[in-house]
């Protein structure tokens, strides 16, 4: 039975995957063209569709707490694994900033891509200043991006020093910033971790042969963008440090998708 499920799981996720890089490559592009300024709200809620229906093959169950704020444009998350970004586009449509390296990772490479995602190279400053002023542009167009400031993945036992510099455009845009705290709880805490050497493809048939992955999100108090940038760096740092330690049940709510 454990072995049907986990084949079972895996062609409905293979599928899953299929129709993203066809929604992507071909019925996105041409929406587009026919649907004009509908197009990105029609964009949107197809990838917000998609990445709920890999929570529910995956058998994700979200415990939330507080709210995403409707006036917070740039998000920012502490980092354990791609499945963090599939948690937390299942919540609200978002642009997200990630690592040059997963521009080249199969499948969700190429998906990251084709949605606008933006890459950053570590250590190269001109570029990262390029990134930055096309944060600024996008957040002055009324669009929400989710930022990574530790830079890569971490086993979630603790919480990295943020990068600073690309919470700038947030000050330049006047938009205000979130943080989102991100916890895996119970026995997949040990196996979602992204991190070192880890490949893709044998990380995900890890994750399939889970019966149930449970992820805490916790939305934090939303910060004005007044802020000088290494401020916001530090205060949403101890925010999320401050969310992921467990705490009481009020407040919370479970979300099976």
């Amino acid at each position: 039975m454990a072995s049907f499920r986990l084949w079972y799981k895996s062609l409905l996720v293979a599928g899953m995957f299929v129709y993203g890089m066809i929604a992507v490559g071909a019925i996105m592009p041409l929406l587009g063209f026919l649907a004009g300024r509908r197009a990105a709200a029609i964009h949107d809620r197809i990838r917000l569709n998609w990445n709920r229906t890999i929570c529910r093959i995956l058998n994700v169950h979200l415990e939330i707490h507080g709210e995403p704020n409707e006036d917070a444009q740039l998000l920012i998350a502490n980092h354990i694994s791609w499945l963090d970004i599939i948690a937390i586009g299942s919540q609200q449509p978002v642009t997200f900033v990630a690592k040059q390296e997963v521009a080249a990772w199969p499948v969700m490479g190429y998906l990251a891509r084709r949605t606008g995602t933006l890459f950053v190279r570590r250590g190269d400053a001109d570029q990262t200043a390029a990134i930055a002023e096309q944060m600024t542009w996008l957040l002055r167009q009324g669009k929400r991006i989710m930022l990574f400031p530790e830079g890569t993945t971490t086993t979630g036992e603790r919480v990295l020093r943020f990068h600073s510099r690309l919470f700038q455009p947030a000050q330049l845009a006047q938009v205000r910033v979130q943080a989102v705290a991100l916890a895996y709880r119970g026995e997949v805490r040990e196996i979602a971790p992204f991190i070192g050497e880890d490949e893709f493809l044998p990380h995900l048939l890890r994750l399939l042969r889970r019966q149930r992955i449970d992820i805490h999100l916790h939305y934090c108090p939303p910060l004005p963008a007044s802020l000088h940038r290494d401020v916001l760096a530090q205060t949403t740092r101890k925010q999320i440090v401050s969310a992921i330690v467990p705490e009481t049940a009020e407040g919370r709510r479970t979300v099976g998708l």
